[in-house]
């Protein structure tokens, strides 16, 4: 397949300079993610393709840490290969970029860009046939409170995006995440919240704790969660139980079953908070999982879709019960 090269978005000329040799390989509309485990030697994924890996001699420790540098100043962010060796944030054209150096790793680099080139699959594409695309709408019609289930880098955001364009664009909706990559615009009484990745890493940026405090001031009519992690289950668990109905969020797990059982006690418990009986509440709250997977085409699509208030599957190993 010929790769389709995207130009980098207008940016600052000297960090376009820097992330011009990265941006030689994440640049094309086919590429899913990067990936360097060390100097020099590029693996990627494209849809359709699969991985490749190939040597580039261009992209050393010291280039990689510089773009870091460059990165990471403007947003406030705290980097120096040194003191603080890791980096999270948004590449110019909303790509996540994740780099780890130092003793932490140890090839001494550790590096992902995960793609959000412009592709929306089709439903067909998705495994949704009409039959369960039915059945979602109606869920969103309902304001039924959901999870979308899936491991690393399965298209949960991609589904949720597709998910809301079912929504109402009148509707007020109030998203919170890391890493914006909901989309939003459509809804004109809507707002995205953004949360510190991490405490003390970026400058005037709220913890999840002051966002769900401001959320709860703002009368939401569907509360969407980015992607479930340690730093914010416990704020998502206090919004499902704010009363409100349109809940969604995305979070890793294999199954439905994981996905209420496992996933939120776990988050939980890293971050240091306590509470009892979280597969319960989530089980009573959390009207639908729909679990999505990576296929070898390198397509996503859904595989199951569990109700946990009626416990019972509508979709269960990509065949419909429903």
């Amino acid at each position: 397949m010929t790769a389709l090269p995207v130009p980098l978005p207008i940016i600052n000329p000297v960090l376009r300079r820097l992330l011009a040799p990265l941006h030689s390989h994440y640049g094309s509309l086919e590429t899913v993610e990067i990936r360097m485990n060390r100097p020099g030697l590029v693996t990627s994924e494209r849809r359709g393709e699969g991985k490749r890996q190939v040597e580039d001699p261009a992209l050393t420790l010291s280039t990689l840490e510089t773009m870091g540098k460059a990165l990471a100043n403007p947003n406030g962010i705290k980097f120096d290969g040194d003191q603080h060796p890791k980096l999270s944030c948004v590449l110019p054209g909303g790509h996540r970029f994740e780099l780890l150096v130092g003793p932490s790793v140890q090839s001494g680099l550790s590096l992902a860009i995960r793609c959000k080139h412009p592709f929306t699959p089709t439903w067909e594409q998705a495994g949704i046939t009409p039959k369960v695309h039915a059945y979602l709408v109606e869920a969103m019609a309902r304001e039924a409170n959901m999870i979308i289930s899936g491991a690393t880098n399965t298209g949960k955001t991609t589904l949720l995006n597709m998910l809301l364009s079912e929504i109402d664009a009148s509707r007020r909706v109030v998203a919170l995440e890391d890493t914006p990559e909901l989309h939003l615009d459509r809804f004109w009484d809507g707002v995205g919240l953004l949360a510190a990745r991490e405490a003390d890493t970026s400058i005037g940026m709220l913890t999840w704790r002051q966002l769900y405090d401001h959320l709860m001031r703002i009368t939401p009519d569907h509360i969407l969660f980015g992607e479930i992690s340690t730093q914010n289950a416990f704020a998502a668990l206090a919004a499902l139980n704010s009363g409100v109905t349109g809940f969604m969020c995305t979070i890793h797990a294999e199954s439905p079953h994981q996905a209420i059982h496992n996933k939120f006690d776990q988050n939980i418990a890293w971050s240091g908070e306590t509470m009892s009986r979280v597969p319960e509440f989530l089980a009573g709250l959390v009207d639908v999982v729909v679990q999505i997977k990576r296929s070898s085409d390198g397509y996503r699509r859904v595989t199951d879709i569990y109700e946990p208030r009626n416990d019972r599957f509508v979709l269960k190993d990509g065949k419909e019960v429903i």
